[in-house]
């Protein structure tokens, strides 16, 4: 079957779920766990050693419901093992999409899929805008970090759709200056505005603090950080419309979006199984969890039950809007500060990290403001510590920060979680939405 094939099969399928019994889609999932769990021991040397070491075979594996017998895999695990053992013995790697992710443990990692679960992806995405009311011919406009395209991602769906007239798109760096990034949306008028929530809030203090309301989304989409009852009241009351969330990582793209009905967040069950442990048992609806994720479509490189470092509320078994799918509650993992610096920018850490990120291998890091001109980057070194190496990357990211700010490196064997049991890969003592909810953004 063609490329193309599968996926306009694929296609029909995600847009069926959406008016499917509980019954049938839990069915749909319990078959593409088999097939995964079967293919990933085949053919991926990390989980056929993993599955002999625990005296498991795919036979075993009937459905969700013998998901716990799968040991848990861990960034970290993969992470120190070769490309070769965590991808299908028939892929080459040089063929496929990679995506380094800045981890929002701090753990950096680097995710590998082909181009058509990359488009896999893009369906998904395209249903969540559907069930938000975004109609084929609206425009969206995405606010976040640029991000240099792959050069084994062609983008081929993405491409037909927007020859096709369907939701034609827009980027926005969302770390530029509020004046600009207002004034390229006020030109554009999105139908549909989708980015960071922090981004977004500091668009949208600008527009409040200069009594701008010429931009009007029908639709604001946000997801990727803790969206916060401040922000989510700013974001209100900038662009006229409440924000609807969205659940997604670089590994498992889309995994929640917001009911309009409910508030609750649907889990994309046919496309993950997102599971939620309290003291390693599925948490009961109400209850916080770690968050455990399989991607259905990761054949290239399978993510089976791998530990996100994310914590969430488990909501009801399924949507009481009639819709069939899972849901949660509420997220509270990723929280990400800004850095406000002496010159009037603001920058994302992740723009600090991928300075340095693809030329030395750490194994975790933490990033501290705790003065408006003084940044304090913990690591832990994957190899021996080395003056070299604080060299490198010092010398990576002070560029980027300018003479007015100092950046200093830390070596240390351990970076320890807050006291909430979380990991803050990045924390501002200068101005942060979360540990300080009543303090603007830094650039108001």
């Amino acid at each position: 079957m063609s490329t193309t094939s599968r996926f306009l099969r694929t296609a029909r399928a995600v847009q069926r779920h959406s008016h499917a019994s509980r019954a049938e889609l839990k069915e749909f999932q319990n078959a593409e766990l088999r097939r995964l769990v079967r293919h990933a021991y085949e053919s991926v040397p990390y989980y056929r050693r993993l599955f002999d070491r625990h005296r498991l075979h795919p036979r075993h594996i009937r459905g969700v419901m013998d998901l716990d017998l799968i040991p848990i895999t861990t960034k970290q695990g993969l992470r120190q093992r070769p490309v070769a053992d965590v991808i299908a013995r028939e892929i080459d790697p040089a063929t496929l999409i990679s995506v380094r992710t800045s981890g929002s443990t701090g753990e950096p990692f680097v995710v590998r899929r082909t181009q058509l679960e990359q488009g896999y992806n893009l369906l998904f995405r395209e249903r969540t805008y559907q069930s938000f009311g975004l109609r084929l011919h609206e425009r969206i406009a995405a606010v976040g970090v640029p991000r240099a395209l792959h050069p084994n991602d062609t983008k081929f769906m993405t491409r037909a759709l927007r020859a096709m007239g369907i939701h034609p798109k827009i980027s926005i760096d969302g770390l530029s200056d509020p004046a600009q990034m207002a004034e390229r949306l006020r030109a554009y008028q999105p139908h549909l505005l989708v980015g960071l929530p922090g981004m977004l809030s500091r668009l949208a203090d600008h527009l409040i603090s200069t009594g701008g309301r010429e931009i009007r989304p029908r639709v604001l989409v946000v997801g990727g950080e803790v969206l916060t009852p401040l922000m989510r009241r700013r974001l209100t009351e900038a662009f006229g419309v409440a924000p609807l969330q969205t659940y997604a990582s670089h590994e498992f793209p889309l995994m929640g979006w917001e009911c309009r009905e409910t508030g609750q967040l649907h889990t994309c069950d046919d496309g993950f199984i997102v599971e939620a442990l309290h003291n390693g048992r599925p948490a009961a609806p109400g209850q916080t969890g770690e968050v455990v994720v399989t991607n259905l479509y990761a054949y290239a490189m399978p993510l089976i039950r791998y530990r996100l470092a994310d914590v969430i509320t488990r909501g009801t078994e399924h949507c009481a809007c009639g819709q069939p799918f899972g849901t949660i509650a509420a997220i509270q993992g990723r929280m990400v500060d800004y850095f406000p610096l002496p010159d009037g920018r603001v920058v994302h850490p992740n723009r600090l990290v991928e300075t340095f990120l693809p030329s030395v291998d750490i194994r975790q890091y933490q990033l501290l403001q705790d003065r408006l001109d003084h940044i304090v980057m913990s690591v832990v070194p994957a190899l021996t510590p080395s003056a070299e190496l604080q060299e490198r990357i010092s010398r990576s990211v002070s560029p980027l920060l300018g003479p007015g700010v100092t950046f200093q490196v830390r070596m240390v064997d351990d970076i320890p979680l807050d006291p909430t049991g979380k990991f803050r890969h990045s924390r501002s003592l200068v101005a942060s939405s979360y540990d300080n909810p009543g303090m603007p953004s830094a650039d108001v």
